[in-house]
């Protein structure tokens, strides 16, 4: 993994983090985005999946403010184990 890919993978790790302080993360590989697996005891589990095509012209240090405009953390907590989908065009659930 480049250290672009590496720093993008942090910059969300570390926004789901401070979301979900409480739950485990687990990266799933995927070859066109960043997948994450949350999960937490006895509760519904969830599933983030951020499209590279939607972060190509970020850097890590703006990843944070991103995700917090498009709200994926909201929206898992609303769907619990459906999988929400960060695209260039915002938020979305279940796949692009």
């Amino acid at each position: 993994m480049s250290d672009y890919h590496s720093e993008i993978r942090d910059a969300i790790v570390g926004y789901l983090k401070k979301e979900f302080p409480d739950h485990t993360i687990s990266e799933e590989m995927a070859a066109d985005s960043y997948c994450f697996r949350l999960l937490k005891k006895n509760a519904s589990p969830h599933y983030l999946r951020v499209m590279f095509s939607a972060i190509h012209s970020h850097n890590a240090g703006d990843i944070e403010a991103m995700l917090k405009q498009y709200a994926p953390a909201g929206t898992m907590r609303d769907l619990g184990d459906f999988p929400v989908v960060v695209t260039e065009q915002g938020c979305m659930f279940g796949c692009p």
